[in-house]
């Protein structure tokens, strides 16, 4: 039995210009998409014997099995790899879910990472490949921090992003929660043909193409935006699909008075949870542990 464990970071996109819909469904992206210091904890028992995938998470059991993405991770890269050992993988959320925050993606990417130690894979070009198999934000997770993507989100090049302090803003309502899938239907919807050419995106000028169509179909999504400008976060925006926003602030200490501030507020009916984060310039690494079970029964 080889146990691995690391941590799966949140992330948020400073920059989102969706292009024209491709052949294949997807879109052509251009995005900047950054690392968080909020992140799950993901734990891998890889065994020497046969067996199955298993996917756990503590607390939210609507997320276990083999549909959770690091379950579905774990079996493409058995599956190209030809092998069979069992894997049990355990995921302590607390990066919200169907947020726009890429918790999903990152752990199935965490989960990759692990299995490559353990099986002593280091074919990056391969695990690549497996990364998008399962979903278009992977590939970035299994990289080295900030990062431009185009194409899928496949074609990555380093960015260079100054550390940054945010104070993100998410609904407790399933009723506000946004499908990917959603989001780029209501954008081809309200943009037929071909997008406009634009000058070069920057870091420092915050889009997110996706923003307005959503808007458009949760409208108390706008309060959102409006209660972080109202408490001091600079040029607050949606990330990725939302439906978090997310805004800037120059010290943690001023985050974290205004996510004081956004306590008790509801929108559309539901609570809102504020959560200051930074962003981290270097993905997390991947160790070795022992339980305390295993440890107390040596």
């Amino acid at each position: 039995m080889v146990r691995l464990r690391t941590r799966a970071p949140a992330k948020v996109n400073l920059v989102l210009r969706v292009g024209a819909s491709r052949p294949d469904g997807f879109h052509d992206l251009e995005t900047l998409l950054v690392p968080l210091d909020l992140a799950d904890r993901v734990e891998v028992d890889v065994s020497s014997r046969r067996g199955e995938v298993s996917c756990r998470c503590p607390g939210r059991p609507e997320l276990d099995g083999r549909d959770n993405l690091a379950a579905r991770a774990a079996l493409a890269l058995r599956r190209r790899l030809g092998r069979g050992e069992a894997v049990a993988i355990r995921v302590t959320k607390e990066i919200p879910v169907t947020a726009g925050l890429g918790g999903g993606s990152s752990d199935a990417a965490a989960v990759l990472r692990c299995l490559a130690r353990a099986w002593r894979v280091r074919d990056v070009s391969l695990l690549a490949e497996v990364a998008l198999e399962v979903g278009s934000d992977v590939p970035f997770f299994l990289g080295r921090g900030p990062a431009w993507a185009e194409g899928r989100g496949e074609r990555l090049r380093r960015a260079r992003v100054r550390p940054r302090v945010l104070l993100l803003a998410y609904p407790r309502s399933e009723a506000l929660a946004i499908r990917a899938g959603e989001a780029y239907r209501w954008l081809d919807a309200a943009r037929p043909g071909r997008p406009p050419r634009r000058e070069r995106p920057r870091a420092d000028r915050p889009e997110n193409d996706l923003m307005e169509p959503c808007l458009s179909r949760r409208p108390a999504l706008r309060a959102l935006a409006g209660w972080l400008e109202e408490v001091g976060a600079a040029a607050p925006i949606m990330s990725g699909s939302g439906p978090t926003f997310f805004g800037r602030f120059a010290t943690r200490g001023a985050a974290v008075e205004a996510a004081k501030a956004l306590s008790g507020r509801e929108v559309g009916g539901a609570g809102v949870e504020a959560i200051v984060a930074r962003t981290v310039t270097r993905m997390p690494g991947v160790s070795s542990w022992k339980s305390p079970r295993s440890a107390s029964s040596r």
